[in-house]
């Protein structure tokens, strides 16, 4: 008896399934699932079991990424801290050394 084919099950109107949600918004799967198990992503709906995301919710996500964004035209130091200067051992005092083979001897 022949298998029927696969075919993906469309997600509920006005929901989006995890790949078309990462395209969406740009991101890989990975970093989108990575996002939202810290919890700084857009939030996700179980229908089933897979992961659904609102496109109203896509949406406001990435508007609120855009303009969390800092103004390019304003001016932030960019450059890495200065190095700590390498700390030099004293260079011996041959003065001190002689004097002090003078007095043993």
């Amino acid at each position: 008896m022949p298998r029927l084919a696969k075919v993906p099950t469309p997600p509920p109107a006005g929901y989006l399934w995890t790949p078309e949600a990462a395209r969406r918004i740009g991101l890989s799967v990975k970093t989108l699932w990575n996002y939202r198990h810290l919890g700084k992503g857009p939030k996700a709906e179980p229908i089933g079991r897979k992961l659904a995301y609102r496109i109203t919710e896509l949406d406001a996500w990435l508007r609120a990424e855009m303009e969390s964004q800092p103004d390019r035209g304003s001016s932030h130091e960019s450059r890495p801290p200065e190095p700590r200067a390498a700390r030099r051992k004293p260079a011996p005092r041959e003065s001190a050394d002689a004097e002090e083979l003078d007095a043993v001897a």
